[in-house]
């Protein structure tokens, strides 16, 4: 965690029409359609219905993007013979591609037309709305033990909620260039340990980490000896969790989190041909970035307005590390001082303690076309945690759990209730932001505030593998 952060994702797999990724004012790069390896993004049969089967539901919700593979064949043609295309969703080679942009009904049928072969496949179904995914950040490094991991999954499991899984890739200095993830058979490990307790990870995020500092190195200091060394070995790594991804039915990879450096405007170029090697390697792999609110106000007060090409205009997901001070005040458990309502209205500016985090967000979502993603949210339970959210000092007051509650309460109030809000993973399992204790059966109120919000929704935390 570094205080802020936030990712803007521009259009990525939904905007791969005519082999040319539209950035939205930003000029355009003219980039590879998908191969279209997978299936499509939104989880669906795999198997090529014959062209005597009833209408297929493509299983579409509102700006997720869509890679939908209709047939391998290098001669393939596909032609709209009846009906309309959901919006937002276009041909692209043999595939169905895009962000369906309006929800409601679909009816249409497509000629596949491979050599002298011929056959007509026809799809109908709904575009639901945009779905809300809700999760909890676990960590893997080299040293803990994976009995501990266990135990978080444990927990994550008993609450019914999704995970993010953050995978440490460590560096000797802040300038080196030379990447060390942990091991393939702890990362192979956690896989098998979620999926032993029916929890699926949805988003796996690479942190860059120091061997002295572990993940409280602060990655805005991170500036690699040479850029073109940091983009060649971090895209060896990209492809590799890529891979993992596609393997354990991930949805999210996020790119990179908290490294203004490596993602300001000046690094564009670099990225395009990455991430069309990334889209080319797994179509159906929604890409985000953990960007910080630094990089939020740059994009929202200058880059977006300027239509200047950046990053996030290539990806799928705006993501967000949302750690912003929403109240000043310090808990006071005897005559509880702090409400929900006042955080809820504080994610939008209310009292003057912030600035309206949320309008920022959905302003650059407008321009965008995209949803965001909150990839950390969270609070050290201590009673002045929520006033030192904006890490000028660490909070040193009494523990105090219902901080987290009230906090929990606001985000599935206010950020999860955003027209462009497609998820929150809450930060973290681990002290010093536990919400609880690995032992016993206490649910602490955090914990209660979320199990009560997965009963009550569970597509929050859908299970679909």
């Amino acid at each position: 965690m570094i205080v802020g952060a936030l990712g803007v994702l521009g259009l990525g797999v939904g905007s791969v029409a005519a082999a040319t990724v539209m950035t939205h004012g930003a000029p355009e790069k003219p980039m590879s359609a998908p191969s279209a390896r997978a299936s499509s993004a939104t989880p669906t049969p795999r198997s090529s219905p014959s062209p005597t089967d009833g209408p297929e539901d493509l299983r579409l919700s509102a700006w997720d993007s869509v890679v939908r593979r209709i047939s391998d064949a290098a001669d393939v043609t596909l032609a709209l013979t009846s009906g309309t295309l959901p919006a937002g969703v276009s041909i692209a080679a043999g595939s169905l591609v895009g962000r369906p942009t309006e929800e409601g009904a679909y009816r249409f049928s497509l000629e596949v037309a491979e050599g002298k072969k011929r056959s007509t496949r026809t799809f109908a179904g709904k575009v639901a709305p945009l779905k809300r995914d809700l999760s909890i950040s676990l960590s893997l490094d080299q040293r803990t033990p994976m009995s501990v991991t266990a135990k978080e999954l444990d927990r994550i499991a008993r609450l019914g909620a999704n995970a993010t899984l953050v995978i440490y890739c460590f560096i000797s200095d802040p300038t080196s260039t030379t990447f060390t993830r942990v091991t393939d058979d702890r990362i192979d490990k956690v896989f098998q340990q979620a999926r032993e307790r029916g929890v699926r990870i949805t988003l796996v995020k690479p942190h860059i980490v120091t061997n002295d500092q572990g993940d409280g190195f602060y990655r805005g200091n991170y500036t690699p000896a040479s850029l073109d060394e940091f983009f060649a070995n971090w895209e060896d790594q990209l492809l590799f969790f890529a891979d993992l991804c596609a393997r354990n039915d991930v949805e999210y990879l996020s790119l990179v989190c908290e490294q203004p450096h490596q993602t300001d405007a000046a690094t564009y170029d670099r990225w395009v041909p990455l991430i069309q090697k990334l889209r080319d390697a797994e179509p159906a792999l929604k890409l985000t970035a953990a960007f910080t609110t630094l990089e939020l106000f740059l994009l929202y007060t200058f880059w977006v307005p300027q239509s200047t090409p950046h990053m996030a205009r290539l990806l799928d997901v705006f993501g967000i590390n949302s750690w912003v001070v929403l109240t000043d005040k310090v808990y006071t458990p005897d005559t509880p001082n702090i409400g929900v309502d006042e955080l809820v209205a504080g994610w939008r500016g209310g009292g003057g303690k912030t600035d309206d985090h949320l309008g920022k967000l959905e302003t650059v979502c407008d321009a965008l076309r995209i949803p965001f993603l909150i990839t950390e949210v969270g609070v050290q339970p201590r009673v002045d945690g929520l006033a030192k959210q904006d890490n000028s000092s660490p909070p040193t007051g009494v523990e105090n759990f219902d901080v987290q509650g009230l906090l929990y309460q606001s985000v599935l109030q206010a950020p999860l209730q955003s027209r462009w809000c497609t998820g929150v993973s809450i930060w973290h399992m681990r002290a010093p932001f536990a919400f609880g204790s690995l032992k016993g059966t206490r649910l602490y109120p955090g914990e209660s505030v979320l199990k009560s919000a997965l009963l009550r929704t569970p597509a929050l935390a859908s299970k679909d593998f």
